[in-house]
């Protein structure tokens, strides 16, 4: 594979691409078995060329080029090198070529080009240098969660443009109404643990079941979330304010982590279920799963409790307005397990012919597939949608950390610490939602239908694509009910 460098930078790829390292948490997603010598070097080779040669938009619109998250993501699930190569080459076919900016980026005049594509190249210097010279911890808690890095002047809001886009951070929009004020740490004491008194789960119930969040009409998508927190900011930061997390343990974190994971998956997964229409695979929503697999890591990385704080607290109050721009889906966890209570073990594609003895009978359905997680990573690996084996990756993740989750283990059994018309308000929600119902199946679940959408192309279907409607309210569907 021809893999030129057609533009070098300050920094060489031989001192930036090497081998990935072990994760740094227990809570980070593993790679699956498979990856060696050849496919590792195919990934750096691939990382290497995408990092001098292409702009990080591929167009005018702002879409990000995914190559990276692409060829790292099924490099982790064990594709062989030519895969990642062939992979590589389907993003190659539509980049912008990478240019260099009107000037050097520097700490006077770092917050005057936020924003602005054209110095991509320029940040992108400026931040592998800093990385290099004082690492990841020092970077994040000096550029992106002080607060002078959020409302200095110009009026930065780095964290903001973090959460919306980890991978292009400094040229991202900011979403000047995701945080406020009075959540850096200079204005609230440091505590470890929020004073809110509810699960994010919970949480997600409550948002899915309140009447001033009914009736989402239609909105652009490039201004989706900036319309949802200009007209809902206050409803949803009051929410992410009822959220009672601990980040002085590592116990603590990995409960956070897990909720938010859990959340996701919900708002993706069950929003997209309907019981009269194919499922719907938001291509939105998807990004809440991917996302979260970063969280580990990421706070792995974070040192100081107010900075975990602030990156969970946004977090959340960024899925939770994706969860409304997308026109907040309705969620019935009763009715999507009874429809997908069969769906485990239905992979397309020949029938093998298991002999006597194969366990546990040879005609059964589990002689088949024994485990539908195999066959649908098998044929992501060689998918060409970038955003499938993110999707797939995470969802595996999930149930390998949180598939032993029985029903009922998420609602709160006793010692909810809110009066009783809250507690009622919050049961009634629950039940609405079904959240008693919600076990560690979840996942495989959601992975099917996500590959039913998307399609087996490996065993002979054609590639299905995300979807783009949302889930907004129409008028004359209210009508004709």
């Amino acid at each position: 594979m021809d893999l030129r460098i057609t533009l070098p930078r300050q920094q060489q790829p031989s001192v930036l691409f090497n081998a990935p390292p072990l994760p740094p948490s227990a809570f980070s997603p593993r790679s699956f078995p498979g990856i060696d010598q050849a496919s590792t070097q195919a990934l750096i080779e691939t990382l290497s060329d995408n990092h001098v040669r292409w702009h990080i938009f591929f167009n005018y619109k702002g879409f990000h080029n995914h190559a990276a998250h692409h060829i790292l993501a099924i490099w982790a699930l064990g594709a062989p090198g030519p895969v990642i190569e062939a992979a590589y080459a389907t993003h190659c076919e539509y980049q912008r070529p990478a240019f260099a900016a009107p000037g050097p980026i520097n700490k006077q005049i770092f917050n005057k080009h936020l924003g602005d594509e054209r110095y991509y190249a320029g940040y992108l210097d400026y931040f592998t240098s800093e990385l290099l010279q004082k690492g990841l911890k020092e970077c994040l808690e000096e550029h992106i969660f002080a607060s002078e890095a959020n409302f200095g002047a110009e009026f930065p809001e780095m964290l903001s443009r973090f959460v919306a886009g980890l991978a292009m951070t400094a040229v991202h929009p900011s979403s000047p109404d995701l945080l406020p004020r009075v959540w850096f740490p200079d204005v609230v004491s440091g505590v470890n643990t929020r004073g809110g008194n509810r699960t994010a789960l919970s949480i997600v119930a409550l948002v899915s079941c309140d009447p001033r969040l009914s009736q989402i009409k239609h909105m652009d998508e490039e201004t989706m979330c900036t319309k949802t927190l200009t007209e809902h900011g206050s409803i949803i930061h009051d929410y992410v304010n009822m959220w009672k997390f601990d980040i002085s343990t590592e116990d603590g974190i990995a409960d956070a982590i897990e909720e938010l994971s859990w959340a996701n998956d919900l708002i993706y997964g069950v929003g997209g279920h309907s019981t009269d229409k194919p499922f719907s695979a938001d291509f939105f929503l998807m990004h809440l799963v991917t996302s979260s697999i970063f969280l580990p890591s990421l706070l792995a990385s974070i040192d100081k409790f107010s900075s975990r704080r602030l990156l969970l607290m946004a977090y959340f109050t960024s899925a939770l307005s994706y969860y409304v721009a997308r026109g907040r889906p309705r969620l019935d966890i009763r009715s999507f397990y009874m429809s997908t209570e069969n769906l485990m073990h239905e992979v397309p594609g020949p029938k093998t012919e298991p002999v006597s003895g194969t366990l546990p009978t040879p005609t059964s359905d589990l002689a088949q597939t024994p485990n539908a997680w195999y066959p649908m990573i098998q044929t992501t690996i060689v998918h060409p949608n970038e955003h499938l084996c993110k999707t797939q990756r995470a969802l595996a993740y999930h149930s390998s950390l949180y598939g032993t989750r029985k029903k009922g283990w998420c609602v709160p059994s006793e010692g909810r610490t809110v009066t009783a018309a809250q507690v009622a308000r919050e049961e009634e929600a629950e039940d609405k939602v079904g959240l008693q119902e919600l076990d560690g199946t979840i996942f495989v679940r959601l992975a099917m239908l996500t590959q039913n959408r998307l399609g087996w192309m490996r065993e002979g279907e054609t590639a299905g694509e995300w979807d783009f409607e949302g889930f907004y309210w129409k008028p004359e569907e209210s009508a004709s009910v």
